[in-house]
């Protein structure tokens, strides 16, 4: 008597795809209902205020209706909203420039094998992980923290702050009696390069991740047919890591654009924090949203159809 086994067809294998799914909501519920507390209904009201004034009063605060004032009095009265756009798209294009080649390079380097490649690796993230700390409070010269720490503590932290600074390399270059133009772009270049290796973290981690996935047979069956090393790059290393360089350009143009160093983003969240034009300070961000939207689409439109994936 033969004994019938069943085929595991189509309908085994959306079963299991089902159950991946579910494991996968169950994963996220987190997310979706932080997101949903903490930024879905907090955008929500920001889109109301945005329309409105806001009066503070005893019992909270009442809105008053002002239609589309508050978008016509940024986009076509104010003129420090568009110099402060400007400049924010400005930063936004020197950091990306900036941050992505060189957190590219940093990777290649620290995904070769030589010894001590752990620490290496280490340095290169340790302004990460430090900038939310100490460091981060010496950038934004909390006076207050300097007051409460002790003396030795302070002074140390003195010292530190005057490591980042380029005026000792500008002084000493002016000595030597180089344009003023020179001596301009050296100081900006040379102080930024602290501020650039923190921006440069994230982006490096991811960058040597997707180094790590290329199959080393690609570069096997490579040399076999005779390619060097630039070659390789090009052919191999630099389309296998299209998809993270997406990633990292859109990470590195998010992160410049909401960065508290940002004149925009520091105008909005003043006139937020002193309860002074919320519902102005409330557009601006609407506007803001919607330009980082309108900046992000352009980046996938252009380049998506360009990077290669591999399967």
């Amino acid at each position: 008597m033969q004994r019938k086994v069943k085929s595991k067809g189509p309908a085994y294998k959306s079963s299991l795809m089902q159950r991946r799914n579910r494991t996968g909501y169950v994963f996220i519920t987190p997310f979706l209902i932080g997101f949903a507390l903490f930024m879905f209904i907090p955008m929500i009201q920001s889109f109301i205020f945005s329309f409105n004034d806001i009066k503070i009063v005893e019992e909270g605060y009442t809105l008053i209706p002002k239609g589309l004032y508050n978008y016509k009095n940024i986009l076509m009265i104010d003129t420090r909203f568009r110099q402060n756009i400007v400049t924010s798209f400005g930063l936004t294009i020197r950091d990306t420039l900036v941050v992505v080649p060189f957190s590219f390079f940093a990777a290649l380097i620290l995904s070769k094998e030589f010894k001590g490649r752990t620490i290496a690796r280490a340095v290169f993230f340790l302004p990460v992980i430090v900038s939310t700390g100490v460091l981060a409070t010496i950038d934004m010269k909390d006076s207050v923290m300097m007051m409460m720490m002790s003396r030795d503590a302070a002074s140390a932290a003195n010292s530190m702050q005057d490591s980042f600074s380029a005026s000792s390399l500008v002084n000493l270059l002016f000595s030597g009696s180089l344009p003023i133009s020179m001596l301009e772009t050296i100081s900006q270049a040379t102080s930024g390069i602290y501020e650039y290796i923190i921006k440069s973290g994230i982006q490096i981690i991811i960058f040597i991740g997707g180094l790590n996935t290329i199959s080393p047979s690609l570069y096997e069956s490579s040399n076999i047919e005779g390619a060097t090393a630039w070659v390789n790059f090009w052919k191999i290393t630099f389309p296998m890591c299209g998809p993270y360089i997406l990633l990292n350009l859109v990470y590195t143009i998010i992160d410049s654009f909401t960065n508290l160093s940002n004149p925009l983003i520091s105008r909005i969240r003043n006139d937020l924090m002193g309860l002074k034009n919320f519902g102005i300070a409330s557009a601006a961000a609407w506007i803001y949203f919607i330009a980082i939207f309108i900046v992000l689409g352009i980046v996938f439109a252009v380049l998506q159809r360009r990077v290669f994936y591999h399967e």
